[in-house]
């Protein structure tokens, strides 16, 4: 599950678990290693760079909504140049001083978040037991002599990156390459390390391997069968639901005048324009909160979109679907079941993933 909900608002997961994964940081540098490090500072630097870097990636949306900056962020692209900015502003930061540098700290406290994002995760994700039990290791490992702590860590979050089959994504690419680089710091300082690294090394490999071929069971949630719909557009066709039965549907409830909902739509049409074939897209308007037909075909008009927006013109299917706050998201599958019900604005690769 990519979100949880508190109260009427959806928060996606990863948000969640890594402003929590932070703050828990934090509490750890300041009452268990008593010693801040340079890596929140990294830390802070790269999620500017993160999320501003959606302007430069996706300057004709930008332009065309500047609001949409505030809600969504660079992705793959975006998190590349992140990662490359922070560390060549930490390099700048340290260069009068780098010798002196306690390198060792700096990547100890990367590998401790990282776990901590990992645990955050399945809390958040209602896997507490999960989720209190990596807290309890990382407890336990960090109250341990430094030695083999690195080691440890690594060897932690390559299992758990491993058995979420995450290895090979974002999150586990980033890992290794930022693992390669401690180990490297780690041998040009100590050299007589080498022969521990690379025994480490191996252990890392095997254990990673068993947890990547260990096949678990997921089962699937949903939140019930999808009501049927049936409205027309402005131009008379019928829009029903039912009619997408075996395929998979993004029901998305939105008005014109809502801001979160105009930095939305260009990324729907764009995921509709390369999706389309596999799952549709229907953006139902809530004609009875918005400012009339003229603005919804100017807005139409403006946007240039060609999803089937059907209206509702008496709020009949607000009400059914429960749509409080907008957008409102519904993700229904093939059998016509509820999967996930997002609040809030929605990008191109979150649509994707969805």
């Amino acid at each position: 599950m990519m979100f949880f909900q508190i109260g009427a608002i959806t928060l996606n997961i990863q948000w969640g678990a890594f402003i929590l994964a932070t703050l828990l940081l934090m509490l750890m540098e300041k009452f268990i290693y008593k010693k801040p490090s340079l890596f929140q500072d990294t830390l802070f630097y790269y999620v500017l760079v993160w999320k501003f870097s959606y302007i430069a990636l996706n300057w004709t949306m930008f332009i065309q909504n500047p609001m949409s900056a505030l809600y969504f962020n660079g992705g793959v692209l975006g998190h590349i140049l992140g990662i490359v900015i922070a560390g060549l502003l930490l390099l700048l930061k340290t260069k009068k001083n780098v010798r002196n540098q306690d390198w060792q700290y700096l990547f100890v406290s990367f590998f401790v978040f990282y776990m901590l994002f990992h645990g955050s995760i399945y809390f958040l994700s209602g896997d507490w037991v999960v989720g209190i039990a990596l807290f309890i290791v990382l407890l336990m490992v960090t109250y341990r002599s430094n030695k083999n702590q690195i080691e440890l860590l690594i060897l932690f979050n390559c299992i758990f990156l491993a058995y979420e089959k995450k290895i090979f994504e974002i999150e586990g690419w980033t890992f290794l390459i930022i693992t390669l680089i401690a180990l490297i710091f780690m041998i040009m300082k100590e050299k007589q390390l080498l022969k521990n690294v690379i025994s480490w090394c191996i252990i890392v490999i095997l254990a990673s391997t068993a947890a990547l071929n260990f096949e678990k069971t997921k089962t699937v949630m949903t939140m019930g069968k999808a009501a049927d719909l049936e409205l027309q557009t402005l131009s008379g066709d019928t829009v029903q639901l039912s009619a997408y039965q075996g395929k998979k549907v993004i029901l998305n409830f939105w008005a014109t005048w809502c801001p979160p909902c105009k930095a939305e739509m260009p990324h729907m049409q764009k995921f509709y324009e390369e999706h389309g074939d596999e799952v549709e897209v229907i953006a139902v308007n809530l004609t009875s909160r918005d400012n009339g037909k003229e603005a919804l075909a100017s807005f139409i008009e403006e946007y240039g979109l060609t999803i089937p927006i059907p209206l509702d013109e008496e709020g009949e299917y607000g009400k059914i679907y429960e749509v409080i706050s907008i957008p409102t998201t519904y993700v229904i599958d093939e059998n016509g079941d509820i999967l996930q019900k997002i609040v809030g604005p929605l990008d191109q690769s979150t649509l994707e993933s969805l």
